[in-house]
């Protein structure tokens, strides 16, 4: 990956600054859903691209998941995994369904 690195929300990839914001993610991520039937969210990139890079903890991923399950119907399975954007650590978070309509 070269050293400039720039993402750009679209329709089907949505960026959030921190998981303090997993709630308005679980809406995007229903929405691209039902749109789309599939998407890519990313934590620890600004809405503008800028990658801030955000803490993984132990059960950081684990709460996203559970978020994730819990908040959206029929049930999701996204697979989501710890990543390294310009030396800074992200959580990527790739999802796809095909049972629309989907509620957050």
């Amino acid at each position: 990956m070269s050293s400039y690195f720039q993402l750009k929300e679209s329709e089907i990839l949505e960026l959030k600054k921190s998981t303090a914001q997993l709630k308005p993610a679980v809406i995007s991520i229903a929405a691209m859903l039902n749109k789309h039937q599939e998407g890519k969210l990313y934590f620890g990139i600004k809405d503008d691209g800028t990658v801030v890079g955000q803490d993984v903890g132990a059960d950081t991923l684990r709460t996203i998941s559970q978020a994730i399950s819990a908040h959206i119907e029929p049930s999701v399975y996204p697979v989501i995994r710890q990543v390294t954007l310009q030396g800074k650590s992200c959580i990527e978070v790739n999802f796809q369904g095909n049972n629309v309509p989907y509620f957050a």
